[in-house]
């Protein structure tokens, strides 16, 4: 392991690996964003209600009032005009509403992905699970209350998908504890240097740290685990 502080591209030096407390209070804090977003999807259901009620009651109530007007004065097409502006008013938010709580919903089923791996990702002795959750969160997925991954293509539950990377011919075993391995992580693959001139992690060169992490962001993972 290299003496010199790890630094990122811009030069700030790198923050530790997170201790087990972090992560449980960075789980903790995300279980209270999942309920300040269930309360707000309960808000938004009952303004959605509430707004389809008064269309509801504007149309029944507009029909009355077209209908008087048009015997005692004649004015129908006016009246009209106005009830069905109106009426394109509250369709427009609740349409708004409608867009807003999906999105509420899709941050929330986000969450609670994010929480659930990065608590299944340390009791697998990921030693950077937030980093882990980085790498792999687009392959992963809620079915049925479940959060399910894609491996290869194929929905696999979430811990038969850590056993597969804790393999020793995964790219991702280095970043178990205790698995031995280092970089590429497979006796089989091609290993990568650790030295301080092969390692821009190593050597502090932010041009090539740059370029890795833009071209290469996989093995730039690596190299900086080596690095660390």
């Amino acid at each position: 392991m290299s003496d010199n502080t790890e630094m990122n591209p811009v030069g700030e030096a790198q923050q530790p690996v997170a201790e087990p407390n972090d992560l449980a209070i960075q789980i903790d804090l995300l279980k209270a964003k999942n309920a300040e977003l269930i309360g707000e999807k309960r808000r938004s259901n009952q303004t959605v209600e509430d707004l389809q009620r008064q269309i509801a009651e504007l149309q029944a109530n507009s029909k009355k009032q077209k209908e008087a007007k048009l015997q005692e004065q004649g004015e129908y097409l006016p009246l009209w005009k106005e009830a069905t502006a109106t009426n394109s008013q509250l369709q427009e938010q609740i349409a708004q509403l409608q867009r807003e709580k999906e999105e509420m919903a899709a941050a929330h089923q986000q969450a609670t992905i994010q929480a659930r791996a990065v608590s299944a990702f340390q009791q697998a002795g990921v030693q950077q699970s937030e980093h882990m959750y980085a790498l792999l969160k687009d392959k992963l997925r809620m079915r049925d209350g479940s959060v399910v991954a894609l491996d290869g293509g194929v929905e696999t539950d979430l811990g038969s998908f850590l056993n597969n990377l804790k393999a020793p011919d995964s790219q991702f075993a280095y970043m178990f504890a205790g698995s031995g391995a280092r970089g590429m992580g497979s006796s089989g693959s091609t290993p990568v240097s650790t030295g301080g001139g092969d390692n821009p992690y190593v050597s502090k060169n932010f041009t090539k740290i740059v370029e890795l992490e833009a071209n290469n962001p996989e093995l730039a993972a690596r190299l900086k685990a080596q690095a660390s």
